[in-house]
């Protein structure tokens, strides 16, 4: 199985992403997953303003085309968002909103940050990435005081993140196997 991590932050100085390489090393431990971080910053996607919606298919537009090839690789997804004015990063909507068939069938679970833990931001995710058929699970990471738990660029978690993190990766691990399982059963 392979998870992807997404970085919704695309701010200079933001703590998304030593908050995402702690993901990345948390879950890289699992048997039978690998796990790969995707910064939306390094992507550079602008804003969606192609002809065709991404839902009729049919890519003609190169960065849509990689964009589509490597979500595709993806049997689920935790989308590391911080919460900026009560909702989450235009760039977190923007890279969603690029695609629609890659992103179907698959598992998405959320690590949050900022005002209340990013629960505001989460919330609103729940809503977009079920539209797009999305599962959203209830496994919840809410980082509280995010910014006293950067040190040097690295992000250095409490007891309390790292038991809510385990529990993620078990209900996430669970999900990603029977939604796999369950896309190939379909295709074959």
């Amino acid at each position: 199985m392979h998870l992807q991590i997404i970085i919704g932050s695309v701010r200079e100085g933001r703590v998304g992403l030593p908050v995402g390489e702690w993901v990345l090393d948390q879950a890289g431990g699992r048997d039978g997953l690998t796990v790969e971080l995707i910064d939306l910053k390094t992507w550079n996607l602008p804003i969606f303003s192609l002809p065709r919606s991404p839902a009729m298919g049919n890519y003609t537009d190169p960065l849509q085309q990689r964009w589509a090839a490597k979500i595709a690789e993806a049997d689920g997804f935790i989308l590391v968002t911080p919460e900026y004015n009560h909702g989450y990063s235009p760039a977190m909507k923007n890279a969603l909103d690029y695609l629609y068939a890659e992103w179907r069938r698959k598992p998405a679970a959320f690590v949050g940050y900022g005002n209340a833990g990013g629960a505001r931001a989460i919330e609103q995710l729940r809503q977009v990435v079920t539209e797009l058929q999305i599962a959203p699970l209830s496994a919840v990471v809410h980082i509280a005081g995010v910014w006293g738990k950067v040190k040097d660029g690295r992000f250095a978690a409490d007891e309390q993140d790292t038991r809510r993190f385990a529990h993620l990766m078990d209900d996430l691990s669970w999900w990603m196997a029977a939604l796999r399982d369950a896309r190939n059963a379909s295709a074959g």
